[in-house]
């Protein structure tokens, strides 16, 4: 009888083994997945930041304000400054040049998706960082900064342009083959 009971129990242990080994598989399958589901999850919110940031960048509004920068930076340009200095049209240029700081930074944080940015913007932004560099440069001077205040949008603009050459090297190699 005493015999029963031992290979009873070299039974169930050995039953309790294959469980233990079976739920650690299953424990990290299902860590497996979970992981996949919280990645694809967070792609997608980043995609649709991404989207509903672009859409706002399509707005009317936002053609207006670019638009006023190109003006307010050309005129002011010319007169070297004067009168520039805490106007409507400065805190308007600074504010439209902060709507691309705040991209830069948005994608060098990993909260945007950059390649989407910069191929739905593709020389906008470029055109518009050669527009404000010199209001930035002017603002340096003026707020004796060592540091480009506006460095996230200047950072997006070479970005941009790199990846809009490249894409036009590729594009002229496909057409001469």
């Amino acid at each position: 009888m005493l015999a029963d009971f031992s290979q009873i129990s070299v039974f169930l242990s050995a039953i309790s083994s294959i469980a233990v080994i079976a739920g650690t598989v299953f424990i990290v399958f299902q860590l497996r997945q979970n992981a996949k589901l919280i990645e694809a999850g967070t792609m997608e919110t980043r995609m649709n930041m991404s989207l509903a940031l672009l859409e706002k960048l399509t707005d009317e509004s936002f053609a207006k304000r670019r638009k006023k920068m190109h003006e307010v930076v050309r005129k002011y340009g010319k007169k070297n400054w004067a009168g520039f200095d805490d106007s409507l049209d400065d805190f308007e240029a600074r504010n439209f040049a902060y709507i691309y700081e705040l991209l830069g930074q948005l994608i060098r944080d990993g909260i945007l998706d950059g390649p989407t940015v910069m191929n739905a913007l593709q020389y906008l932004v470029v055109f518009d960082w050669n527009a404000f560099a010199p209001l930035s440069n002017y603002l340096m001077r003026r707020y004796k900064l060592r540091v480009n205040a506006w460095q996230n949008f200047e950072w997006l603009a070479q970005e941009t342009r790199q990846r809009m050459e490249e894409r036009e090297r590729v594009a002229s190699t496909v057409e001469t083959t």
